[in-house]
């Protein structure tokens, strides 16, 4: 069994937080945004994850996997869309905190917020170009992506196609 230490502290020796690796651009969209402008969003500015807002007031997520797997209509709203159970840190957390929320909710990225105000927005890729612990990272991402194979529901024998 390997146990990996985080480093937690930063260039300066002190404890490194959210807020010191978070993305402070934030690319938002409104509730009654279209698919196809959020679509297109996403592309323009090379993100998978754009915060919903309803009228300065933070509503929801909408990721990119959201989207390709629900995509019905280019032209519908993104409200739908939008997950509502949002996952937030406060921006003075530990990476490691931000790690566990990860690994415990299987997902890449974390709202950063400092007092209920949204003030940021930190992903994986975010973690990973810091300087954290590698091996930490990498645990965190098996969890992420971990797959349950052969549910009752998908099982299908190979005898069961026909070409």
């Amino acid at each position: 069994m390997h146990i990996f230490h985080t480093k937690v502290h930063n260039k300066n020796g002190d404890i490194m937080k959210v807020k010191d690796v978070m993305s402070r651009n934030l690319i938002t969209c409104e509730v009654d945004d279209n698919v196809l402008f959020v679509s297109n969003l996403m592309k323009t500015k090379d993100v998978g994850f754009i915060l919903i807002m309803n009228k300065n007031k933070l509503y929801g997520v909408v990721t990119d996997r959201d989207l390709i797997c629900d995509l019905a209509d280019g032209k519908a709203p993104i409200k739908p869309f939008g997950n509502t159970h949002v996952i937030k840190i406060d921006e003075n957390s530990s990476i490691k905190e931000a790690l566990d929320l990860m690994k415990t909710n299987k997902i890449k990225r974390l709202v950063v917020t400092q007092k209920n105000k949204v003030t940021g927005v930190i992903s994986l890729s975010d973690i990973y170009n810091s300087d954290e612990n590698q091996e930490t990272i990498f645990e965190t991402i098996k969890a992420i992506f971990a797959i349950n194979r052969n549910e009752k529901h998908n099982e299908a024998n190979i005898r069961d196609f026909i070409l």
